[in-house]
């Protein structure tokens, strides 16, 4: 079933067969309720890792060899306990999104709002990021001035990179759920 199928329904003289039309949107929240599922594993296992990473960054933030290091790392454990928190939050949005036993068209409207919500934190995802990056910031200036200046410039050339990579990464999973969002949306106004 492709996104074709209400268009041509409702141009057509025929008389709208309820049946088609329940089938499109059961169509459109199986695709949903398929790439949640699909990425659901990965978001969780990604909480798991993030989670025991806290671990050893707050005890490098306690043993820390000097005071701009501990600083450091312990930016690095607040950034990671943001992470994960954005991220099982995300994933509660993502069960709440679920199809229950509410009509579909209540689905349909629930589904888009979670969707836009979802974005919207993903479009963040920088800013949520920043302390893992500035601690990463910290302990380069750390190897700058202790140890080399080349260790300290490619540690803050890597920070860079990894935090251009998470705004491009969050922008390009924000357009993905637009997109998701858009389609559900145009079904609802063709239903209207």
């Amino acid at each position: 079933m492709n996104d074709d199928v209400l268009p041509a329904i409702w141009m057509s003289d025929l008389p709208v067969d309820k049946e088609k039309v329940m089938i499109a949107m059961n169509a459109v929240l199986d695709e949903d309720r398929a790439v949640r599922a699909k990425e659901r594993g990965i978001r969780i296992a990604s909480v798991l890792a993030l989670a025991l990473l806290c671990l050893p960054l707050m005890w490098a933030a306690a043993y820390g060899v000097s005071p701009l290091v501990r600083g450091g790392y312990a930016l690095m454990a607040v950034g990671t306990a943001v992470l994960v928190a954005t991220e099982w939050t995300y994933l509660t949005w993502s069960r709440q999104a679920l199809p229950g036993p509410t009509d579909a068209r209540s689905q349909l409207q629930k589904t888009t709002f979670l969707l836009s919500r979802q974005a919207s934190l993903m479009r963040s995802a920088a800013v949520w990021c920043a302390p893992v990056f500035l601690g990463t910031g910290l302990i380069g200036l750390w190897l700058y001035q202790q140890r080399t200046a080349t260790g300290g410039s490619l540690l803050w050339a890597a920070g860079v990179i990894g935090w251009i990579l998470v705004f491009v990464g969050g922008a390009s999973t924000a357009a993905k759920l637009d997109d998701r969002r858009r389609r559900m949306e145009q079904l609802l106004s063709d239903l209207a």
